[in-house]
């Protein structure tokens, strides 16, 4: 009866995946083993698997310096049946073993996004999205400078942040290669300049929006400020866990909302961001300067602004007029009451 054993890593991801067709599967360290062993913790001779007359598989001590347990026990083996789909510890070394019959779930098919997180790793697409990105940012800091502008203040003001997320793209890779994960690095990069070009691209919009809004209209912009910049934290982690450690659509997806909900909830604990989205008068960026051409609404003159400011001024006086007038109604009701008090007594 054919056998199939995984060596698995901490994640319990496959790092190997073997398939016999013998009575007896030696394991441990030692060269002679059918399925060897990459661990000073196992035994040259560590363990058997040994089919029996009846047609069932047994896991075999071999006299093992740390033994074998089941994944989620304590105690040492000496001989267990095995299931097919289960989990073995043999020292530090996790083995699952399947029969070869054991059914596997159907296969997933590859959904565009998955399709496109690929596509992005290619390297003609990494310099595009970089040349976009560098674009954006030297157009939106073009326009809002002040002056002359200048390459070396402009590189000065960013290089920063390059490094900042090309070192983080390297860390991720890395701890997908530490949990043996793998991945293709220029994805990682990618996925990363795409993520800040989009980001960048939000700030430009969202700055010509202030620059063109009324006050009226900046409450409904912090709301979209807010919310697009979590929006991107959320297609980020999403595409990590895709692209680092293959996480299933619905896991992935979870881990993000779960993830994302942590920081919404620490930025509301912290800067009380709740009062900010329903305060209609509230700023959502720091304003910026752009040039005349940019300003989609036309501005209101002088005269207009004055017949605004004076209208607001006769409003203020009809609001204070009417409060007046409700507590001398107020007060005189009050007297009445007081009155008719005094003479039913």
């Amino acid at each position: 009866m054919e056998l199939i054993v995984e060596v698995l890593g901490t994640t319990n991801n496959v790092l190997e995946r073997q398939k016999f067709s013998k009575n007896a599967v030696a394991i441990g360290r030692g060269f002679s083993n059918d399925l060897i062993l990459n661990d000073e913790h196992a035994d040259a001779e560590h363990a058997r698997l040994e089919l029996d007359d009846e047609g069932r598989w047994w896991i075999v001590d071999q006299n093992s310096v740390n033994g074998i347990r089941q994944a989620k026990g304590k105690r040492k083996l000496d001989r267990q049946a095995v299931s097919s789909g289960e989990v073995f510890l043999l020292g530090r070394n996790k083995l699952r073993v399947y029969l070869g019959n054991h059914p596997v779930p159907p296969a997933v098919r590859i959904r565009w996004i998955e399709s496109l997180l690929l596509w992005l790793g290619k390297p003609f697409v990494l310099v595009s999205m970089i040349l976009s990105y560098l674009t954006v940012k030297a157009l939106a800091s073009y326009f809002s400078t002040i002056g002359e502008f200048k390459w070396s203040a402009f590189f000065s003001q960013n290089i920063g942040e390059v490094l900042g997320f090309i070192a983080l793209a390297i860390a991720v890779y890395f701890l997908s290669v530490l949990f043996r994960r793998g991945g293709n690095f220029m994805s990682h990069i990618s996925v990363l300049v795409a993520v800040f070009l989009i980001g960048a691209l939000i700030d430009f919009l969202i700055n010509l929006a202030v620059f063109n809004a009324g006050d009226h209209r900046y409450g409904l912009i912090n709301t979209v400020d807010t919310i697009s910049g979590y929006l991107i934290i959320f297609l980020y982690l999403w595409s990590v866990l895709y692209l680092a450690f293959h996480f299933s659509l619905k896991q992935r997806t979870w881990i993000s909302l779960v993830v994302l909900g942590g920081i919404v909830l620490l930025n509301v604990l912290q800067d009380q961001m709740m009062d900010e989205w329903f305060d209609m008068q509230s700023f959502p960026v720091e304003q910026t300067l752009l040039p005349p051409t940019l300003l989609l609404t036309e501005p209101i003159n002088a005269e207009q602004y004055a017949n605004k400011t004076e209208a607001a001024f006769d409003r203020v006086d009809e609001l204070r007029i009417e409060a007046l007038d409700e507590r001398e109604e107020s007060e005189q009701a009050m007297v009445e009451n007081a009155q008719a008090v005094s003479e039913s007594l």
